[in-house]
């Protein structure tokens, strides 16, 4: 039998929290370079889902391909066939990791998924909508699970899901929120100057993932 070793980006601690302590429903809202995206990534190929079909959710067709790009980089030893033009890479364990813009949620209408992952989640317009009537049936099926990483943007549906995650009625759902410096390869200095530059409410919102009321707007 042929063994494939698939190499991803080490988790940092952050990435690990959220991993260890996930549960059904998970919401983190993560200041810029966190690395949500590659930790999504890394969600999409854990044992427990990688024989079954996973659904990867962008909130524009642009943002899809940048994020395509890179799973397909990192899944590479695993793929056995790839589609280009449906975005979609099918595994050797069985399982398919699928992308879809949320320009049109009704797209994915009819797709069952064991796992589904939005990525800049407080982006997509009418999250709510979207989650209720589209993405959460696909999870029937399999009794899948769902992963909505975000920077803040406002409080609109991801901050409603993020209050989900901190309800301890809302047993299914858990959230988490971590700033950009929790990511040990971002240089403080970095971070620091742009708190120097920067309007305070945007700092706390882009890179201390605070959500704002007015999603970080300054007049």
């Amino acid at each position: 039998m042929q063994t494939v070793t698939l190499t991803l980006p080490r988790r940092h601690d952050g990435q690990e929290t959220v991993a260890g302590q996930a549960q059904r429903f998970n919401v983190l809202a993560c200041g810029r370079r966190f690395g949500k995206t590659t930790f999504g990534i890394d969600r999409c190929v854990t044992p427990d889902v990688l024989r079954y079909p996973v659904g990867w959710f962008s909130p524009t067709y642009k943002m899809l391909l940048e994020v395509w790009r890179e799973a397909l980089r990192l899944l590479k030893p695993i793929a056995v066939r790839v589609s280009a033009s449906d975005h979609r890479i099918e595994n050797i364990a069985g399982g398919v990791l699928e992308f879809w813009s949320l320009d049109n949620p009704d797209s994915a209408r009819g797709r069952k998924y064991k796992r589904i992952i939005v990525d800049e989640a407080a982006m997509v317009p009418d999250l709510m909508d979207a989650w209720q009537y589209v993405l959460r049936p696909t999870l029937v099926d399999y009794s899948g699970d769902a992963y909505f990483l975000s920077t803040p943007k406002g409080r609109g549906g991801f901050w409603q899901m993020f209050q989900w995650g901190q309800d301890p009625l809302q047993s299914e759902w858990a959230s988490w929120q971590m700033p950009s410096n929790v990511n040990p390869k971002i240089p403080q200095s970095e971070l620091d100057a742009m708190r120097d530059t920067m309007p305070e409410r945007v700092y706390q919102q882009e890179i201390n993932a605070i959500f704002l009321e007015d999603g970080g707007s300054v007049f």
